[in-house]
């Protein structure tokens, strides 16, 4: 199946999107046929690539089916990042046009979303030719940009076989149906958002409750609104609804998944003391399109992701010769229809990741115990994770080495009770030049994202290396 073709089929008078606005999926599929036509008229044409930068809206789904469905393929942007770090995704995945809600000061051709939306209602565009014949689900469909600790951005070239085989692994332990209201405050530009709620959401003609905020407040009200029956949301959510939501308010919701992230298990037990309700942590990467494992509803245990989804392979690389004993920490590796056919441009990045027998080193610490949960136990990259968001200390580091007088830095992440995790900056100035936390805090804020932008700066008089020169972050952590 193609990823456009999961609306097909749906009861047309069945409600698709309720929250910010309420559409059919009658109606969403017609919008999608008219965003279609618009694209086409505008050049858009197979093989093409179109960037997406939105908040979670009606829109956004509109605009994605109908990219997919011309054969051309999208390209999700983070909607927190600022016009540089757009355009470099832009240009680096060859954008055609980029859809978007802000004004944005990109290199590629732009739309406002709002006026595609127009456009696309006027009904004036001839109609689109359908779905290129000559494609298959072995065909790129999607750029999602994940990045290492060096900072680059690169795109996983998802497919309509990953994305979907996804869908059929991941809502075998976790159930989809018409009758469900599945609660979309992830953000859909992330993959987590879009497997889990608008892929799988869709394909089982479920009612999509969309939200823009991150406010428990108003989390629970909609809960309450829309009788939600499925919520799936990051750490950090739980944690504020472990501590300030009503439990008479939450009845409706019969699973609660959680992801993006590891969840504290004094958080879960919170959460489970308010409501009486597990959390089911699920585990993924954006390679793997995402999820490769959860929760089952019947073996709940803490401290562990669950085992492998169905579908999904997963190993413990130690390095041992013979078989794997339990509680062995080595290298996770998945394999499956779900991982990704390599990055975007990057042969030499891909042969690092992809073994040619289809298995994905994750780069993640784990161990596997008697039942085969998956327990995560560190990363192998530095990879820090605040509010389920990814962050690249490369990245960050690069920002801050660029502001006048910094000799070195370092940025880590440092245990978060809220957030999961903090970014800390640790900086060293040239002689001559004083510390100044506000010129960097200023500087930065017109060249990256705020919420990669360090909590805390902390002044050095120099980093600790090690005898090759390579700075210790471990030795910053422990510190």
């Amino acid at each position: 199946m193609f990823v456009h073709e999961i609306i097909n089929g749906a009861d047309p008078s069945h409600i698709a999107i309720e929250g910010d606005g309420e559409f059919t999926y009658g109606e969403l599929a017609e919008l999608v046929r008219l965003y279609r036509n618009s694209l086409y008229e505008m050049g858009i044409r197979e093989g093409m690539k179109v960037g997406l930068y939105s908040a979670n809206r009606p829109e956004f789904i509109f605009a994605y089916l109908a990219v997919i469905s011309l054969g051309a393929v999208i390209i999700p942007v983070n909607n927190s990042l600022v016009d540089r770090e757009v355009d470099y995704i832009l240009k680096d995945g060859e954008a055609a046009l980029l859809i978007t809600d802000t004004d944005l000061d990109v290199s590629c051709p732009s739309v406002d979303i709002h006026d595609l939306d127009f456009r696309a209602r006027d009904n004036r565009a001839k109609e689109a030719p359908p779905f290129p014949e000559d494609l298959t689900e072995d065909d790129v469909c999607a750029l999602v940009y994940t990045s290492g600790t060096t900072g680059s951005p690169k795109g996983a070239m998802l497919t309509h076989k990953n994305f979907m085989s996804n869908v059929y692994q991941f809502t075998q332990p976790v159930k989809f149906g018409p009758e469900d209201k599945i609660l979309c405050v992830l953000p859909l530009f992330h993959c987590y958002g879009l497997t889990t709620v608008l892929h799988a959401g869709l394909y089982y003609n479920s009612t999509l409750v969309i939200l823009r905020t991150k406010s428990p407040t108003e989390i629970i009200n909609a809960i309450v609104k829309y009788s939600v029956t499925l919520a799936i949301m990051v750490p950090p959510m739980y944690n504020l609804l472990a501590r300030r939501g009503d439990p008479s308010l939450m009845v409706t919701v019969r699973d609660f998944i959680s992801g993006g992230a590891p969840i504290p298990q004094p958080v879960s037990q919170a959460f489970f003391d308010r409501f009486h309700h597990p959390v089911r942590e699920g585990y993924g990467l954006t390679e793997a399109s995402p999820v490769v494992s959860v929760l089952p509803a019947d073996r709940i245990k803490y401290l562990t992701v669950g085992p492998a989804i169905p579908g999904v392979e997963t190993k413990i690389v130690t390095g041992e010769e013979g078989p794997y004993k339990p509680g062995t920490v080595g290298e996770l590796m998945v394999r499956g229809d779900n991982v990704m056919k390599g990055y975007w441009k990057k042969p030499e990045e891909t042969a690092k990741v992809l073994e040619p027998d289809g298995w994905l080193h994750t780069g993640d610490l784990a161990y596997m115990d008697e039942d085969r949960f998956i327990y995560i136990v560190d990363r192998l990259k530095d990879l820090i994770i605040v509010n389920g968001e990814n962050i690249y200390p490369g990245e960050v580091e690069d920002c801050i080495y660029e502001v006048e007088g910094v000799s070195e830095c370092a940025v880590i992440g440092h245990p978060d009770p809220l957030r999961g995790q903090a970014v800390w900056a640790y900086v060293v100035m040239k002689e001559g030049y004083p510390f100044d936390e506000n010129k960097i805090r200023k500087y930065m804020a017109r060249n990256i994202a705020s919420y990669k932008i360090p909590r805390r700066f902390i002044p050095m008089d120099a980093l600790p290396k090690n005898a090759s020169g390579k700075i210790l972050k471990r030795a910053l952590r422990d510190k």
